[in-house]
């Protein structure tokens, strides 16, 4: 048993003197000075500007798109509502037996045009617009609301201003973006 001792015992010693030579020539520095390749760096640099301008003019085209969307799906959402609107308008002013009929009409007109605006007020769409745009979509539903329960008419005039005033607000903001 005194022979395996021994032999692991110069085992272990032969194992640690050749990992302190290694260690030790490890730990040797290399004489000289750090240089960049200077025609890799021009390259590596100019890969990642490329890289980001790709990335982002793409962004910059997504939220552009996304800006004239939302502010196209406006204005059509403003035609339709506006136009079937009036028409209830007309008929009520002229006590025309169609006046409930386009009442209910103008309702589902105002709410169909505000679901489908909020659709296109994405996350891509600058806050600038997207505030505006919501605020559009909240009056133009809370006109439908009031039209619905036949409010009277002082009330349903200040509705129509607030509308009005949100409305204009954001055709104005929208004018530099979609067609």
């Amino acid at each position: 048993m005194r022979v395996l001792e021994r032999l692991g015992l110069g085992t272990a010693l032969a194992a640690t003197a050749t990992g302190v030579i290694f260690i030790g020539a490890c730990s040797k520095q290399v004489p000289g000075t750090a240089e960049v390749n200077q025609g890799e760096l021009a390259s590596y640099t100019s890969e990642v500007a490329a890289s980001s301008a790709a990335a982002s003019s793409s962004k910059a085209a997504k939220i552009e798109a996304a800006n004239d969307a939302a502010c196209d799906g406006l204005r059509s959402a403003n035609k339709t509502s506006v136009t079937s609107f009036n028409a209830y308008i007309a008929a009520s002013n002229d006590q025309a037996p169609d006046a409930d009929a386009k009442a209910t009409d103008a309702v589902a007109t105002l709410r169909n045009s505000a679901k489908d605006l909020d659709r296109k007020i994405t996350g891509d769409v600058i806050t600038d617009l997207s505030v505006p745009l919501r605020d559009y979509v909240q009056k133009t539903n809370t006109l439908a609301d009031t039209l619905e329960r036949r409010a009277p008419t002082g009330e349903l005039n200040g509705v129509i201003d607030t509308f009005n005033t949100s409305k204009d607000t954001a055709i104005g903001v929208c004018a530099p973006y979609g067609s």
